[in-house]
């Protein structure tokens, strides 16, 4: 005769057992999220890509987040058809994902997207351990009051590529980890040759002096008192600097920088961001490069520019944030994050795992100094002016004047501050 007691230690059991089958373990600093209902309903995720579309990245995304949550469906929309951030708020059709970098988290305060997902995170178990901190911090800038308005999946970094032909050609030392700019510039002079028809540049920036100018925490506005912050010695600086490598005679930009280096073989050292991507198919076309250190300042040693932080934000108009939240978790999850940095991205998370299997699917890296990539690392992101993109092109523009020879460098500071100004009055009255 079964007894109360036996009955109700019976079912003690089977709520013990219930409630063991419903844990799983978390590997890879997952998100921990609670058990998903048995029963959810059907949900489309949209998202939009405020940057450059990469078809790679969507379908191995879209794979993923159907594999552990089957229930939603992520529907990325391309850019090229139509689909870019400002077309669909215009159109009021705002998505539920955006992803950028978290230089453009700043100017969506004033669009109405932004929203503070730490309610939302606290709520879903979701673990933020799992980033590095620095990379939080990176997409804090946007906040007034610590809120957290997106979750860093990728990162890049800057380093010196350089076509090892052109080296062995003229018979000089390959670059090195561990360079100044100075030393630089003096290499890049030694390989600045017109040989047979062809004109070889020895260096190029990347990017002007834009990407110079960060590992010095340069701007061109104070984002406290929106004025120009241009007209300083750590500008002229840098307008000196880069002058000295366009004025090495031979060595000035004559076209698109980048196929300079993959296509037209005829640059020798470029500084600039993640090319992989670029250097694969040129290695093919008969590219012999490497890859060293990114140059810096001897007052601020193995330090390199800002490292953009892609993100996802959860839009305000979101009506589907908890299934948002989970497209991020797959993003951000040790097993896609290991897919990407196979194939050479660099990840926001603190996995070695993850780091170490940086670049396993792309044998053309083998052989290649990688290790000097992670040497240097990156100044904390700038918070910065609305006002940013437009003064720095203001700050372009005079530069450019100033390697012309039409004006000095202190004119071009001082004219590039007046227009500066200028431009943010006139912004504020619109």
């Amino acid at each position: 005769m079964v007894t109360k007691k036996t009955m109700l230690l019976s079912m003690i059991g089977l709520v013990l057992v219930a409630g063991c089958a419903g844990q799983s373990e978390n590997p890879g600093g997952t998100a921990g999220n609670p058990k998903e209902p048995e029963k959810a309903e059907p949900v489309t995720i949209t998202a939009a890509v405020d940057g450059a579309y990469n078809e790679v990245f969507d379908t191995l995304l879209s794979r993923y987040v159907k594999e552990k949550y089957p229930h939603i469906t992520l529907s990325l929309m391309r850019p090229a058809e139509g689909n870019t951030l400002d077309n669909l708020i215009i159109a009021g059709t705002i998505p539920d994902i955006i992803f950028t970098f978290n230089g453009n988290l700043s100017s969506y305060r004033t669009k109405g997207l932004l929203y503070d997902m730490t309610a939302l995170i606290q709520e879903n178990n979701f673990n933020l351990d799992r980033f590095e901190t620095n990379y939080i911090d990176d997409v804090k800038i946007a906040s007034t009051n610590g809120e957290l308005f997106a979750l860093p999946y990728e990162t890049t970094f800057h380093a010196l590529y350089y076509n090892k032909t052109i080296f062995n050609k003229f018979g000089v030392d390959y670059p090195k980890d561990g360079m100044t700019w100075d030393q630089t510039v003096e290499l890049g002079k030694r390989v600045t040759r017109y040989e047979s028809g062809t004109q070889y540049r020895g260096l190029d920036p990347g990017a002007g002096i834009i990407w110079i100018s960060q590992p010095l925490s340069l701007a061109a506005v104070d984002y406290k008192t929106d004025k120009a912050s241009i007209n300083n010695e750590g500008w002229k600086k840098i307008f000196e600097l880069v002058n000295a490598m366009y004025s090495i005679p031979g060595n000035k930009p004559v076209g698109n920088v980048l196929n300079e280096f993959t296509k037209d073989k005829t640059l020798a050292m470029v500084g600039h961001l993640n090319i992989f991507s670029a250097l694969q198919p040129a290695e093919k076309e008969g590219l012999e490069w490497d890859v060293v250190q990114y140059p810096s300042f001897p007052e601020k040693p193995n330090i390199y520019g800002n490292s953009s932080v892609y993100v996802g934000t959860i839009t305000q108009a979101s009506k589907h944030k908890k299934a948002a939240l989970q497209v991020l978790d797959v993003l951000t999850s040790q097993e896609f994050q290991t897919a990407r940095a196979k194939s050479g991205s660099i990840t926001t998370l603190k996995s070695e795992a993850v780091q170490k299997s940086f670049g396993a699917d792309m044998p053309f890296l083998q052989g290649k100094n990688v290790a000097g990539i992670f040497k240097s690392k990156p100044v904390s992101y700038p918070v910065a002016s609305q006002y940013r993109p437009k003064a720095e092109n203001i700050a372009k523009a005079k530069f450019t004047e100033y390697t012309e020879g039409t004006i000095d460098v202190n004119t071009a500071l001082a004219r590039a501050e007046e227009e500066i100004n200028k431009m943010i009055e006139a912004e504020k009255q619109k």
